[in-house]
């Protein structure tokens, strides 16, 4: 009988936790992309006047489970160059172009990425030089709803010569 009265105020209390655990981990989903997929799409890789590195997601490319989607702009977390061929304990960034200030910077179509920009609204680090050879070059970040995670790449050697 006393184990009895025990178990209900446990057995209230488990299911209270395990409510309020069920609540906090859904509410994180709503307006936060989603985490099993990706928006993939390529990039367009050219050179500007100066000679540097441009580089354009390619809108018409996008695709979301490999079907096409149409989205309207990319908010960017970052651009990075790696090198997947590298020693495990060494790290695979090149080279980033991140957002200075916000979170995101917005791509709209057409737009390019170049290296060495002088836009005041983007920071580069380099943390190794682009040496010949195999690199990848990715665009992260959310779509113009902020639904899905979007990733364009395109593989690349450098030095890049345009065909």
């Amino acid at each position: 009988m006393f184990i009895g009265n025990l178990s209900k105020p446990f057995t209230f209390c488990l299911m209270l936790t395990t409510c309020l655990a069920l609540i906090i981990s859904t509410s994180g989903c709503h307006k936060n992309p989603h985490h099993s997929s990706a928006i993939e799409g390529d990039i367009e890789i050219s050179t500007n006047d100066e000679g540097d590195l441009c580089f354009e997601p390619l809108f018409a490319t996008t695709a979301l489970n490999d079907q096409p989607i149409q989205i309207e702009y990319i908010k960017m977390s970052n651009l990075e160059i790696f090198n997947l061929y590298v020693p495990k304990d060494e790290s695979r960034t090149m080279l980033t172009i991140d957002p200075v200030d916000d979170e995101y910077h917005i791509i709209e179509k057409g737009e390019k990425i170049c290296l060495n920009t002088d836009d005041p609204k983007l920071k580069q680090n380099i943390y190794k030089p682009l040496e010949q050879k195999f690199s990848i070059v990715s665009i992260s970040g959310i779509d113009d709803k902020e639904e899905e995670y979007v990733y364009f790449s395109h593989d690349f050697n450098y030095p890049y010569v345009a065909k």
